[in-house]
């Protein structure tokens, strides 16, 4: 093989050993930035969770790679794995099903006007931005809310829907390699959260993270098991055929063994906005990553349990489950 194919092929440097048949056994994903610096921030992750006394009884390392830029725009990985987002990132709040109209109004105390709730596309023409101008403005906590998933920031008088995702296909091209890691941890979501907040300031005394930044700037984690089965769909990675493994990762295999087929657990993560009874005051139409941040499986399988019916994205249409 030509010495730049190979260059342009994911590196495995740790293997994927499989799915762990405990339901305990967590499988995190811990991946880098494009805009960070991948080996002092992936150094710094490594050394706080090598410190942490659960590290190589309840936490360990079970994958890692590095992604080459080439590759990923060559997969369109960026674009299938924030489909969901991109899409209201185009279409705005023209694409709001009711109860996400009814959970703006709720939060922002006005009526919903579609003209005036912009994809983000549509406000950098606008409002003449740049797509970092845009990521980077900053508004008061009171302007911002998640509604099913999709991030709502209020510019000017206007609001605007997902209005990072332009900065993000920016920043990630052929040039900004992807370092992926994956952390078994039989310590819960509690303790990897922790370890969240220590990696952040270790990251902040290096001078690699702006203290008043979220830690999401530089690093992502999967922060649900339906985030976990998103990023090992697209960031595990068989070295010797580059195909993906997520099939065979841990809350995959706990869903198939469950009854599920392999392609309704698909549709779990390339539809995730799902409609719920959970009572009066609740919201009705959810997105399965946030709803189930911190969640065990058995927890996850539960809500699963409780589906009532499912969007699919795009069309935004629903069917009965």
């Amino acid at each position: 093989m030509p010495e730049e194919e190979a260059n342009r092929r994911p590196q495995v440097l740790v293997p994927y050993p499989g799915p762990d048949p405990d339901p305990d056994a967590l499988d995190i994903f811990v991946y880098l930035r494009p805009e960070t610096n991948g080996v002092e921030v992936e150094s710094t992750i490594l050394s706080v969770i090598q410190k942490c006394e659960e590290y190589r009884e309840d936490i360990k390392l079970v994958y890692m790679a590095n992604i080459p830029g080439g590759f990923i725009t060559e997969q369109r990985i960026v674009e299938r794995h924030y489909a969901v987002r991109l899409y209201y990132a185009v279409h705005g709040g023209e694409a709001f099903s009711d109860d996400m109209r009814r959970q703006f109004e709720d939060f922002y105390g006005e009526p919903f006007i579609p003209r005036r709730v912009l994809g983000a596309f549509e406000a950098l023409r606008e409002f003449e931005m740049r797509p970092e101008d845009l990521f980077s403005l900053w508004v008061e906590d009171s302007e911002i809310t998640r509604i099913a998933g999709q991030v709502v920031k209020r510019v000017r008088d206007r609001w605007v829907v997902n209005y990072d995702m332009p900065a993000l296909l920016h920043k990630n091209n052929s040039d900004t390699d992807i370092a992926v890691m994956a952390f078994r941890t039989r310590a819960g979501y509690p303790q990897f959260f922790a370890l969240a907040s220590q990696m952040k300031a270790r990251l902040v005394e290096r001078n690699l993270l702006n203290s008043r930044m979220p830690i999401a700037r530089a690093v992502h984690l999967s922060r649900s098991p339906f985030e976990q089965l998103l990023d090992a769909r697209d960031y595990l990675i068989d070295g010797a055929t580059s195909d993906s493994l997520w099939r065979e990762s841990s809350f995959a295999r706990f869903l198939t063994d469950r009854g599920l087929h392999i392609r309704h657990v698909q549709g779990l993560i390339e539809h995730p906005i799902v409609c719920f009874d959970f009572g009066v005051d609740a919201p009705l139409d959810q997105n399965l990553l946030d709803l189930c941040e911190g969640f065990t499986y058995e927890d996850a399988w539960a809500i699963i349990n409780r589906m009532v019916s499912q969007s699919t994205i795009p069309g935004q249409l629903f069917y009965e489950l």
